[in-house]
């Protein structure tokens, strides 16, 4: 009688490996968005402090430095792909460590 009442809780348990690398992904995709949004509220309090007259000699400074004289297409293309891979690479990494932490206190769980 006992196996029949613990099934449910087996099958939970047997598959909270998978289900938590799912959770995981979700949960890092959602810490990325929350730092995304951190920096950028930084950056706009930034200016905001420094004012309007400091903000367009930057914008000033931005657009001499990288604006006036454009690096060939092919060179950004290549170079947001590199940073496109490494940032999901990164987030892949993350999500599988985090899942494997969860599943090495699976067998915790099912020794109760």
């Amino acid at each position: 009688m006992s196996s029949v009442r613990d099934a449910p809780l087996s099958a939970l348990i047997y598959a909270l490996p998978m289900k938590s690398l799912y959770i995981l992904k979700l949960f890092f995709a959602v810490a990325l968005g929350v730092l995304s949004g951190q920096a950028l509220t930084r950056d706009y309090a930034k200016w905001h402090a420094l004012g309007r007259e400091a903000f367009l000699a930057a914008q000033a400074s931005r657009f001499d430095r990288y604006m006036a004289h454009p690096a060939p297409g092919a060179l950004h293309i290549v170079t947001l792909t590199l940073l496109m891979v490494a940032f999901v690479a990164m987030y892949e990494v993350a999500s599988f460590a985090g899942a494997k932490c969860i599943s090495l206190i699976v067998p915790t769980i099912r020794e109760r």
